[in-house]
Order: C-alpha cells, then structure tokens, then sequence
C-alpha cells in the first residue's frame, strides 16, 4: 500500500516505522507533562502551608497585643474567635473578613509564681499563663504561651 502526500511517498513498512515514532514521542510528552503536573502541585502545596503559617502567627501576634493591652482578669478565661468573647470585652466575638475560615482559642490560667504551675480551685497570685491556639477548621496551625503579670 502507498500513500502519496504530495512529493512524499510513504509504503506501508515506513508508515509503521512514523507511527512507532508518534507513540514515542507522545510517551516522552506524557512522562513530561506528569512531572510538570507533580511540581505544580507541590509548589501550590507549598503556598498554601506559607500562607496558613503566615496567618496563624499574625493572628497568635493580634491576640497577644489585645490581651497585653486588656485587663488582668484574675478568675482565668477562656474564650474563642469567633465565637465566644473575653469576660470583658463582649464585642470581640469576630474576626476580620480575610481571616475567614480560621479561628483563634485563648485561654488564661492562673499560675502558682515561684513553680509556674496551674493553680486549683481559681485561686490567683498575679500571674497567668495565656495560652493562645489558632485553628483553620479543625486543623491546629499554631500554638503560643507566654506570661501574664498583674502589673
């Protein structure tokens, strides 16, 4: 069998010879396109864990400005962003609309002064330790303790 492609003539022997070709060539283009999809994929996994670092430490930097600005509340509490406001701020309940799906969780506990350990039955000497967790649904990104002094 012939075919006749204007001055180029191809018998059938050769004609299996440019397919053989072709399916090589469309192996090779496949075996690049798939490590190209591979790192596209990582490289967005990768934005993605930055940006939920990122935020997470901004919003654990926010809360712990707003509680070293607020009053010592000596009774300990707890409370979450959203959702729940702190014991003396109950218009706090929402965060800003570009931290939408995030959530941040405080807690305070009174803290014994000398050991640093939690203190039973809500007594207080002046201290806490704040503790400070931010969630993007379920998943915790970030958790922060530090110290709270009755000052």
């Amino acid at each position: 069998m012939k075919i006749n492609w204007g001055k180029t003539t191809l018998s059938g022997a050769s004609g299996g010879q440019t397919l053989i070709e072709v399916l090589i060539a469309l192996l090779i283009f496949s075996v690049i396109a798939t490590a190209f999809m591979g790192a596209a994929y990582t490289s967005r996994a990768g934005v993605t864990v930055e940006y939920e670092q990122t935020t997470a430490e901004s919003l654990t930097r926010s809360e712990m400005e707003y509680i070293k600005q607020s009053p010592y509340w000596g009774l300990g509490f707890s409370y979450q962003v959203p959702g729940s406001a702190p014991p003396w701020d109950e218009s706090r309940t929402a965060l800003a609309d570009h931290y939408s799906g995030f959530s941040v969780t405080v807690e305070g506990t009174p803290i014994d002064a000398s050991t640093h350990n939690p203190l039973a039955g809500g007594l207080d000497q002046g201290m806490q330790e704040i503790t400070v967790q931010v969630f993007r649904g379920a998943d915790l990104l970030l958790t922060t303790k530090t110290i709270k002094v009755n000052r």
